[in-house]
């Protein structure tokens, strides 16, 4: 929870100035020149670093204590916090583009952890689109739908719980992994988006999935892994979703768990502008005694 980056940087620029103070120092003392008051401020001057750098190594030590405490807190009230937090919560995992395995066993393990569930139904996009093919697959009494009107109704349709004829008309078009029924009901989507959206076509169509799973009631999170580049975050932001971008570690599956369970809003995780690490973390009710 801690990051030690930023500490270890200003030690390292303390640790540089007093080398460089020492060298400056060397080369003065070696012109018959300098005056006394001059080596005087010089001295000065490299104690002051010095003390800079003790106190820096101390601020170093603390820090890293902190580190060693929050992880140690984490991992030790992890299972608590998450123990029946998905208890009766059904989610569908969406990914726009290839699978992403990593992302996929974190969310399992994040169903696991917090009691959920079986995944309701997970698909993924064959990314870019084939704009024709799409188009032509479409259901006929449908009217004349733009590309993003498509990629809407495929989202409203992946929310809901009732029947789902364009994910059924278009399935062979663009899904590339599956699994699941369509129509098994899901209280909270999960989506990752694994594709560079590099044509025009398929940002629109993107554009009106997102649209359409933003429209739905149900808790929508978008994730991303702390080694996963590009970030994705920042779609998410703009598509109004909420995000964790840690996915896969424990604070960013107690975020994943907690927004899937209480509808909460924002962006969390380790990421630089998240809002913070975790949402705000509502105790659960306690189990009723065994008879009671």
């Amino acid at each position: 929870m801690f990051d030690l980056r930023y500490h270890v940087a200003s030690l390292a620029a303390v640790f540089l100035a007093l080398i460089i103070g020492i060298l400056v120092g060397v080369g003065i003392a070696s012109q018959t020149s300098v005056s006394e008051s001059d080596r005087q401020l010089l001295e000065q001057r490299i104690a002051d670093l010095q003390r800079d750098l003790d106190a820096a190594r101390t601020n170093a030590d603390l820090f890293r204590r902190q580190q060693r405490a929050g992880t140690s807190y984490i991992e030790e009230s992890y299972p608590a916090v998450m123990n029946g937090r998905l208890r009766t919560i059904r989610v569908a995992l969406l990914f726009l583009g290839a699978e992403d395995s990593k992302l996929r066993n974190a969310v399992l393990e994040t169903l696991d952890d917090a009691s959920g569930p079986p995944l309701a139904r997970m698909r993924a996009l064959q990314l870019p689109i084939d704009a024709p093919r799409v188009m032509s697959a479409i259901p006929a009494d449908s009217g004349n739908p733009s590309l993003e009107d498509v990629g809407r109704r495929l989202g409203r349709e992946f929310v809901g719980s009732g029947e789902t004829p364009f994910w059924d008309a278009l399935a062979p078009v663009i899904v590339q992994d599956s699994q699941g029924p369509s129509q098994r009901e899901a209280q909270a989507i999960v989506v990752a988006q694994t594709a560079a959206l590099d044509d025009g076509p398929t940002r629109r169509f993107v554009s009106g999935v997102y649209a359409g799973l933003a429209a739905g009631s149900a808790p929508v999170v978008g994730v991303a892994r702390t080694d996963q580049q590009p970030q994705r975050i920042a779609v998410y932001r703009a598509r109004g979703l909420s995000s964790v971008d840690a996915v896969d570690t424990q604070v960013g599956r107690i975020a994943l768990a907690v927004l899937l369970a209480s509808g909460e809003e924002g962006h969390y995780g380790l990421n630089a502008d998240a809002d913070t690490v975790v949402p705000p973390i509502e105790p659960l009710p306690l189990a009723p005694p065994p008879g009671g």
